[in-house]
């Protein structure tokens, strides 16, 4: 029954996304919710509609409606998306100030910890000197982590694909994990990963809904961070501090996984926020110093450089994950990631000079053979 309930809800959120992805289209320039090139940052030629957070949440809404019981906590957990969405979608309209979208991630990070129960208790074995249990800490950790989730997927949102790709691997990484989904607490994974899908074949262009292209919007870059981040959370912690309706008080998947699912939006928005600030900049103002931007610039394309992100991200939730299956001590993948971040940081302080040396090259290539023809 239960995997029926699932499949309903899948079919539901899939369906109900992908119509109001066509009810809206033709609407976003009435409703104001159109994203216009010209900025020196933006790689579109065209206005497109950033309905896409509005399409994956009425997706989630139809599912909830159609197979959850009023009483579960993720009735209470959805509020907190829906802060979101309703501040991101304002956002996208009349270009809300940053103090304003980080009070509605607060709120939204609040009544997921504290309504729903969501929250970080226990960060596991991680130093190799006992479980690091969090006491007093874990209300003003796990809103921490939420927040920094919610912007992580946020401020990576440049390129076609990549914030609903990486949100996607994370999921679906936590699907494999626990093929009965049990450990998921973000409503039901699969429900979610069907109404994310059919934005990203809109905004990728597969097929016929090229002509049905949208972007995410910061009202679906921020509900993607927040459902990731209650995905993780209620995988990584015990069932009855993540909410999950399940007594065992042993969390199934070691919470130095959760590093390994998110690796790329932690790293990127680590790296370009520090890198702003010691240029004394707001860390908030966007620019293109992000790795996405960087990737495109060096390899020609966008498309190329979202491959190649996403097959990194792959790369680390595949590895470990097997390597957990494995028996791996949490000590050993913990320290593996304080590695990868160490190098990523002497990378994106080491590699700028080819980044430039390489586009200076590519754009002489360029002009030379426009000078030719």
């Amino acid at each position: 029954m239960q995997n029926l309930n699932i499949a309903l809800g899948a079919f539901a959120a899939a369906g109900t996304s992908l119509t109001v992805i066509y009810a809206l289209h033709p609407l976003a320039p009435r409703l104001g919710l159109i994203d216009h090139p010209g900025s020196w940052r933006k790689l579109h030629q065209r206005a497109i509609p950033t309905i896409g957070g509005l399409s994956i949440a009425a997706g989630l809404l139809a599912a909830y409606m159609l197979i959850a019981p009023a009483s579960e906590p993720s009735g209470i957990a959805l509020l907190g998306a829906a802060l979101l969405v309703v501040v991101g979608g304002l956002d996208d309209r009349f270009n809300l100030d940053y103090q304003l979208r980080f009070l509605a991630q607060a709120a939204a990070a609040l009544i997921l910890v504290l309504g729903a129960g969501v929250k970080v208790t226990n960060l596991g074995d991680l130093l190799g000197l006992g479980p690091i249990d969090l006491g007093a800490f874990s209300l003003p950790f796990s809103v921490i982590a939420v927040v920094g989730l919610i912007n992580a997927f946020n401020m990576i949102d440049g390129i076609d694909g990549l914030s609903g790709g990486l949100a996607l691997i994370a999921l679906v990484s936590l699907c494999i994990a626990d093929p009965t989904c049990s450990t998921g607490g973000a409503f039901l994974l699969p429900i979610v990963c069907a109404a994310l899908l059919p934005y990203l074949a809109c905004n990728l262009g597969i097929g016929r809904l090229r002509q049905k292209k949208i972007f995410l919007g910061d009202a679906g870059s921020m509900l993607l961070g927040y459902l990731v981040a209650w995905a993780l959370i209620s995988a990584t912690q015990p069932a009855e501090a993540a909410a999950v309706g399940d007594t065992a008080a042993a969390s199934r998947l070691a919470p130095v996984i959760a590093l390994w699912l998110v690796a790329i939006p932690l790293l990127d928005v680590f790296n370009v926020m520090s890198w702003r600030m010691l240029r004394k900049r707001s860390p908030f103002k966007a620019d293109r110093s992000h790795l996405h931007h960087k990737l495109t610039r060096v390899l020609g394309h966008s498309r190329v450089a979202l491959a190649v992100i996403l097959a990194i991200a792959s790369l680390f939730a595949t590895v470990a994950l097997v390597v957990w299956h494995l028996g791996v001590p949490e000590p050993v993948l913990f320290y593996a990631a304080l590695l990868v971040f160490a190098g990523y940081v002497l990378m994106q302080t080491r590699v700028p000079r080819v980044y430039s040396v390489r586009y200076r090259r590519r754009l002489q290539r360029r002009l030379a053979l426009q000078t030719v023809l």
